[in-house]
C-alpha cells in the first residue's frame, strides 16, 4: 500500500516539477517522407510525347537543396543540403527525412515543398537560411541560358538547373512515418536541336549548304522564376531580349535516299528521336547543333539560309503555339532537301523526359520501370512498332532487366506465356526490394537442353505480376507499356 501511495504521488509532483522550472516536457520527434524524382532515363511508362535525354551530362545532378514551409504563415520545417552521395540517381526516386514535432505531426498542416539543384551553374545564392519569400521569388538570368552568351553543350562540371515545386501539399499518415506527395525535379530550362540532310545526289551534283539558322528576337524572356507557378511556365517580369540567335549551319549535309522517313509520323516521341539519333550516327543526317535556353511562353520562330550552287535562299519556320517552350521541353527542326533543290522544313516539339507520371509509393502500387532486352545477347528486330522478335543465339543466354521499387516486400512473378517447356527463365520470383541495387532485377532467357525434339521457331512471351500479401496486381503495363517481347529459338 505505501508503493502504491508513493507512486500516485510522483504521478501528481513530476508536472507541478516541470512548472515550476517553467518549461514543458519535450515533444518527441517524428519523421516526415520527403520523395523526391529525378529526371533523365530509364524510368517507368510514360505517356506518348516523352522523350528521353540523350546526353548524360543533361541528367547530371552535383547538388541539391530542399526546403520544406506550411503552407499558411510560410514557416520554415526544414531546410536540407543533400550531400552528394546522397543525391538520387538520373530517372529515379529517393525519400528524405524530416524530423518533425509531435504537435506537427497531430495538426498535418499543408507544405510547401522547394527543391533545386544544381545551383552553381547559374550563380544562385540561395541558402538553407533562405525564407519563403527569397525562395518562391528567386529568378535566374539574363546571361545564364540566355541569347547573349548562347549555351551550346552542357558543362559537366554544373549541369543543367533544375528545380521541381509543391505547394499546398497534404501531409499523409503512414504509421509511423508521415509523408507528403513526390515532388518531379525538372530542368529549368529547354532545349532546340537542329538536323539536316539531302537526297542522294549521284548526277547533278549540286553543291547545297546550310549557312545560318537564326531564332528570331523578342522571345526568350530576360529572367525566368526558379519555381513554377500555377501556369506551365514561369516567366519573370522585365520583358523579353530583342537580339537574334545565330547558329552557324553546316556546309556538308548527310545524303539519304528517303528523308521523308525521318519526318515526324505520328509515333511515340522516344522512338522518334532514337531514329534521328541512329541516322546521325548512320551517317544520314547532319546534327547542326543544340541550343539551351530558358523557357518563354511564345512562338520560337526563325529562317533558315542555305546557298545552292552559289544561290542564297531563306526559308522560314515557327513553332504550332505559344507555350510549346515551356520548360524541359526540347524542340527539333529537320531541314531536308528533296528532289529539285527544295528545302523541307517539320518542326516538333515535346517533353523532354521520359517520365511524366507522379510515383505512388503506397504499398498497394507497381513502380518499376520497363524491361529492357540487352541487344549484344540476342538479335533483336522491330517488325512491328512496340513488337520486338528476340532471337536467341546458340549457346548463349539472352538477358533482360528491369528496375521495380514497390510494392517493398512484394514478389515480383515472371511467368514465360506460349512454349514454356522450350525455355528456361529465370528467376521466375524475385523479391522487391529497392535497398538492393536500386531495385534491379536481372532475367535469364536460354533454351531448355531437356527439351526434345526440333525446337527452331519455338517462341515465347513475358507476362509480370506481382504478389503483395494476400493481393496479385497485373505489372505488365508498368513493365511492357504496351510492348511486346517475343523471345525465339
Amino acid at each position: 500500500m505505501k508503493v502504491l501511495r508513493l507512486l500516485i504521488l510522483s504521478a501528481a509532483v513530476l508536472p507541478a516539477l516541470w512548472n515550476c522550472r517553467g518549461e514543458e516536457a519535450p515533444a518527441p520527434a517524428r519523421e516526415m517522407g520527403i520523395y523526391i524524382e529525378a529526371p533523365g532515363d530509364g524510368l517507368s511508362r510514360a505517356d506518348v510525347g516523352d522523350v528521353p535525354s540523350t546526353d548524360e551530362a543533361e541528367n547530371l545532378l552535383h547538388d541539391m537543396k530542399i526546403w520544406v514551409f506550411t503552407s499558411d504563415g510560410h514557416e520554415k520545417i526544414a531546410a536540407l543540403n543533400i550531400a552528394q552521395s546522397q543525391l538520387p540517381v538520373a530517372g529515379r526516386t529517393r525519400r528524405y527525412v524530416v524530423p518533425v514535432t509531435r504537435e506537427f505531426a497531430a495538426q498535418r498542416p499543408d507544405v510547401d515543398v522547394f527543391v533545386f539543384a544544381n545551383a552553381e551553374g547559374i550563380g544562385s545564392s540561395l541558402n538553407t537560411d533562405s525564407d519563403w519569400d527569397t525562395v518562391n521569388d528567386a529568378v535566374f538570368g539574363p546571361s545564364a541560358f540566355g541569347i547573349s552568351i548562347p549555351t551550346r553543350s552542357v558543362d559537366p562540371t554544373y549541369g543543367l538547373p533544375m528545380t521541381g515545386v509543391g505547394r499546398g501539399l497534404q501531409i499523409h499518415l503512414e504509421e509511423p512515418v508521415l509523408r507528403v506527395e513526390t515532388v518531379r525535379l525538372v530542368r529549368a530550362v529547354s532545349k532546340v536541336r537542329f538536323v539536316f540532310c539531302r537526297m542522294q545526289d549521284d548526277e547533278q551534283h549540286d553543291a547545297i549548304s546550310v549557312d545560318r539558322i537564326t531564332l528570331n528576337g523578342g522571345v526568350i524572356p530576360w529572367q525566368e522564376y526558379l519555381f513554377n507557378g500555377s501556369l506551365p511556365y514561369a516567366i519573370a517580369p522585365g520583358g523579353y531580349d530583342p537580339t537574334p540567335l545565330v547558329t552557324e549551319g553546316p556546309q556538308t549535309l548527310a545524303q539519304n535516299e528517303t528523308p521523308e522517313k525521318l519526318v515526324y509520323a505520328g509515333q511515340d516521341a522516344q522512338s522518334y528521336q532514337r531514329l534521328l539519333s541512329e541516322a546521325v550516327a548512320n551517317g544520314l543526317l547532319t546534327d547542326a547543333g543544340t541550343l539551351y535556353l530558358r523557357e518563354s511562353d511564345k512562338m520560337l520562330s526563325g529562317y533558315v539560309s542555305y546557298t545552292i550552287n552559289g544561290v542564297s535562299h531563306t526559308r522560314n519556320f515557327t513553332m504550332a503555339n505559344p507555350g510549346d517552350f515551356a520548360r524541359n521541353h526540347t524542340w527539333t527542326l529537320f531541314g531536308y532537301f528533296l528532289s529539285g533543290r527544295n528545302l523541307q522544313l517539320a518542326v516538333n516539339v515535346q517533353p523532354w523526359d521520359y517520365n511524366l507520371h507522379h510515383v505512388d509509393f503506397s504499398n498497394q502500387s507497381v513502380q518499376a520501370t520497363q524491361f529492357v532486352v540487352d541487344d549484344t545477347t540476342a538479335d533483336v528486330t522491330e517488325p512491328e512498332h512496340d513488337h520486338f522478335d528476340v532471337r536467341l543465339r546458340a549457346g548463349v543466354t539472352a538477358k533482360g532487366h528491369l528496375y521495380i521499387t514497390t510494392p517493398v516486400s512484394g514478389k515480383l512473378m515472371i511467368r514465360p506465356i506460349g512454349d514454356a517447356s522450350s525455355f528456361i527463365v529465370s528467376p521466375d520470383i524475385a523479391d522487391i526490394d529497392p535497398t538492393a541495387n536500386s531495385g534491379r532485377i536481372d532475367i535469364d532467357i536460354r533454351r531448355n537442353p531437356d527439351a526434345e525434339g526440333d525446337q527452331t521457331g519455338k517462341y515465347i512471351t513475358l507476362s509480370f505480376t506481382v504478389e503483395s500479401g494476400e493481393r496479385e496486381i497485373d505489372a505488365n503495363s508498368e513493365i511492357l507499356n504496351g510492348k511486346v517481347y517475343r523471345f525465339i529459338l
